[in-house]
C-alpha cells in the first residue's frame, strides 16, 4: 500500500513529523512551505529528523510562492499548488492512499486545503493535537540555534550530524510520545457528480444546473442577467482549480 501525505507547514514542525511517526509507513511526503525564514528552517528540520527515522520515506517540499496566505488572489494560487499536488499523487506518482494533515500552516489554507480535498477525493483529512503545545514552544526555542544551524549547513552528512549530537532533545520533539490524532469528518463528494459540476461551471453551462443546484452554488452562479444567470469570477476560478 503506497502511502502518501500532504502537510503544510507553519511554525511547528513536530506536527508533521508526530504524523509520519503515527502511520509508520509512510512512502512520500509533501510538505507544503511558505517563504517564512522559520518555516524553511522547520522543513529542513523535518528533512534530517526523517532521514534518521525514517529513511525510506521520500521528502518533497513545494514551495508556495508568497510568506503568507494574505488575499483571494493568493488563496486560488495555494489551492491551485495543492491541487496539483494531490493529483499528482494519484496519476503520476501511484500512490493508493493519501492522506492530509492539517495541523500546520496557517489557518485559512488549513481550512481551503481540508475543502479542496473532499472535491478531490483524498482518504482522509487528520489534525494533531499535542497535550502541552507550551511546553513543544519552549523545547523549540530551546533548539533554535541548533536548528538554525541545521537549516544553514550545505553538507547534508553535518546536517545529520548536528541533529544526532542533540538527539536526545530533537527526539522528543519531533516524535512525542504524547499527543491526539483527531479525524476531521467528511463526505466524499462522488466524482461522476464532481466531473458534471466542473464542466457547467468551467464551460459556463448554468442552464444545465438545476434550481437546487442553483441556489446552492450561490457563490458560484452571478444573479439573473437577461433571462439567464451566468458563472461568476468566484466560480470559474474554483473550476479551474479542480481542472488544472
Amino acid at each position: 500500500m503506497r502511502t502518501a501525505v500532504i502537510s503544510p507547514l507553519g511554525m511547528s514542525p513536530p506536527v508533521v513529523t508526530t504524523f509520519v511517526d503515527y502511520l509508520e509507513g509512510v512512502r512520500d511526503l509533501v510538505v507544503l512551505t511558505t517563504g517564512e525564514e522559520r518555516v524553511k528552517q522547520g522543513f529542513e528540520l523535518i528533512k534530517v529528523a526523517l532521514k534518521i527515522k525514517y529513511p525510506f520515506t521520500r521528502v518533497h517540499e513545494v514551495k508556495i510562492p508568497f510568506e503568507d496566505v494574505m488575499t483571494q488572489d493568493q488563496n486560488f494560487e495555494f489551492m491551485r499548488i495543492a491541487g496539483r499536488v494531490i493529483k499528482d499523487q494519484k496519476e503520476k506518482f501511484g500512490s493508493d492512499v493519501i492522506y492530509i494533515n492539517v495541523a500546520g500552516g496557517r489557518k485559512n489554507m488549513c481550512i481551503t486545503l481540508s475543502i479542496l480535498s473532499q472535491f478531490l477525493n483524498v482518504d482522509g483529512i487528520f489534525h494533531i493535537v499535542s497535550p502541552d503545545v507550551k511546553i513543544v514552544n519552549e523545547m523549540l526555542e530551546n533548539l533554535r540555534k541548533d536548528i538554525e544551524r541545521i537549516y544553514l549547513e550545505d553538507d547534508e552528512e553535518r546536517k545529520l550530524e548536528i541533529y544526532r549530537e542533540k538527539e536526545e532533545f530533537f527526539d522528543p520533539l519531533m516524535f512525542p510520545r504524547e499527543y491526539e490524532v483527531i479525524r476531521i469528518p467528511t463526505i466524499p463528494v462522488p466524482q461522476d457528480y464532481m466531473k458534471r459540476l466542473v464542466e457547467i461551471l468551467y464551460n459556463g453551462k448554468t442552464e444545465d444546473l438545476t434550481h437546487s443546484e442553483r441556489d446552492a452554488f450561490e457563490i458560484w452562479i452571478d444573479p439573473e442577467i437577461g433571462g439567464r444567470f451566468r458563472v461568476s469570477d468566484f466560480g470559474r476560478r474554483f473550476a479551474e482549480v479542480l481542472v488544472k
